[in-house]
C-alpha cells in the first residue's frame, strides 16, 4: 500500500556553537547568455558544474563498521559543510575531500536524524572555500530542470541531470520520523550521492540528495529519487550551528499508513459500509497507537485493536478528521502540521471515536523524544 524508500546510503570504501551566514540571494552570474536559457539567469549544465562544483565535497567516514563515504556542500566561508545525517551517523573520524583533491579533517557540529541533516566543519582559509547559494524549495514547479552533484560510488564529484518529478512528497527519516515536502527527481542518484546538493538551473541548492525509492524484491526503482527540501534544511542548520540540537514538534501518535479515502479504495468497501460496520468517518487519519504520557494521551486520544477490513489489518482507533481548519485526508496532513509547529504550540483537532460523534480537543505540542514518530 505504501512505497518503500531507502536511504541513498554511503559508499563503503573497504554539540556545536558559533554563527552562520547563509547565502540566499541569487548566485554570481554565470554568463550573460547561456547555451540553454538565452539569459534570464539560466545556465547550461556545464556552466553550473564549473561554477558550483568547487563547493561540492566528498565526505569520508571511519566508524566501527568500517570506512564509508558520501557527499556534502560548503555552506559558508567559516567552513561549515552540510551533508546527510545518515552519512556521518556513528562516525569516529570524518574527513572531507575537495573537488581539487585536497583533503582536510572535519568535526561533526550537529546531527538531526529527524530531517536527515548534519553539519560538519573544516578549518580552511575562507578564500579556499566556495559556499553554495541556497534557493527556495517552496517555489519549485514540477517539470523544472535540476542538477544533482555528489560523489557516486566514490568516483569523484559528478553531475547528473533531470527534472522535478514531484513536490510535497513525504519520506521517512533515519529515525522513522517523516520529512515533509521532499523533492522528487529523476536525476540519477546512486550510493555515495547522499548529502550532495540538488540544484536548480541557476545553480541554487534546492535540496539535499537523500533517498531513492525501492521496488522491493525487484530492487531500486530507476529514476525515483528524493531530496530533503532546502527550506527545511535552512532552519535545521541554523539550529545545529548555534545550539548543536534541533527541536521538533511531537504529539505522540502512530497512525495507520493510509487515510479513510484510501482505505475505501483498498478494502473495496463503500463509505457507507465502513461507517455502518465499523463506525468510521468519511475522512481522516486512523490512530493506531498512542504514546503513554504523551500529548495525545493527555487529551484522551486512543489507539485501537486491529480488525480485518476487506482483508486488511486495520487498527480501529480514534480518527483525526481535522487539524484546525484543515480537513485531514491522509496521515501526512497531520504530520505536516505537527512538523511545522514548535514545542509549546497548541493545535485544535477534531477527533472521532468510531461509532461516536466528533469532538474537539486542544493539544499542546511536545518536544519529540529520540526515535519517536509524530
Amino acid at each position: 500500500m505504501a512505497a518503500l524508500f531507502v536511504l541513498v546510503g554511503m559508499e563503503w570504501l573497504g554539540a556545536g556553537s558559533g554563527e552562520v551566514t547563509i547565502q540566499e540571494s541569487s548566485p554570481p552570474p554565470i554568463s550573460e547568455e547561456s547555451s540553454t536559457g538565452g539569459g534570464d539567469g539560466v545556465a547550461s549544465v556545464g556552466e553550473v558544474y564549473a561554477s558550483q562544483g568547487p563547493g561540492v565535497v566528498s565526505v569520508d567516514v571511519a566508524s566501527d563498521l568500517g570506512a564509508a563515504g558520501g557527499s556534502g556542500f560548503i555552506l559558508d566561508d567559516s567552513g561549515h559543510i552540510v551533508t546527510n545525517q545518515h552519512v556521518v551517523e556513528g562516525a569516529n573520524e570524518v574527513s572531507v575531500r575537495f573537488s581539487g583533491g585536497e583533503r582536510r579533517d572535519a568535526r561533526i557540529v550537529g546531527e538531526d536524524p529527524s530531517t536527515d541533516v548534519a553539519v560538519i566543519k573544516v578549518d580552511a582559509p575562507p578564500d579556499t572555500l566556495t559556499p553554495l547559494t541556497l534557493g527556495d524549495s517552496d517555489a519549485l514547479r514540477v517539470g523544472e530542470p535540476v542538477i544533482a552533484m555528489g560523489n557516486p560510488l566514490n568516483v569523484g564529484v559528478s553531475v547528473t541531470t533531470g527534472i522535478v518529478s514531484g513536490i510535497g512528497r513525504p519520506i521517512t527519516a533515519p529515525n522513522n520520523y517523516t520529512i515533509n515536502d521532499a523533492v522528487q527527481t529523476d536525476a540519477a542518484i546512486s550510493s555515495g550521492n547522499s548529502g550532495g546538493p540538488l540544484l536548480d538551473s541557476r545553480g541554487r541548492v534546492i535540496g539535499i540528495n537523500s533517498q531513492v525509492a525501492s521496488g522491493g524484491a525487484t530492487g531500486v526503482a530507476q529514476g525515483v529519487g528524493f531530496a530533503v527540501p532546502i527550506n527545511t534544511v535552512k532552519g535545521v542548520v541554523q539550529q545545529l550551528i548555534t545550539t548543536g540540537d534541533v527541536e521538533h514538534g511531537y504529539i505522540g501518535v502512530q497512525m495507520f499508513s493510509v487515510g479513510m479515502e484510501e482505505l475505501e479504495a483498498y478494502s473495496d468497501l463503500s463509505q457507507d459500509q465502513l461507517r455502518d460496520q465499523y463506525g468510521l468517518p468519511e475522512n481522516g487519519a486512523i490512530v493506531s497507537k498512542v504514546t503513554p504520557d504523551g500529548p495525545a494521551n493527555e487529551v484522551g486520544i486512543v489507539g485501537g485493536e486491529e480488525e480485518d477490513i476487506g482483508g486488511l489489518p486495520v487498527p480501529i482507533g480514534d480518527v483525526i478528521t481535522r487539524v484546525g481548519d484543515q480537513t485531514v485526508r491522509t496521515p501526512d496532513d497531520v504530520i505536516s502540521v505537527v512538523n511545522s509547529r514548535s514545542p509549546g504550540d497548541r493545535i485544535d483537532l477534531t477527533v472521532v471515536t468510531p461509532g461516536e460523534e466528533p469532538r474537539q480537543v486542544e493539544i499542546t505540542v511536545g518536544s519529540q523524544p529520540e526515535g519517536a514518530g509524530s
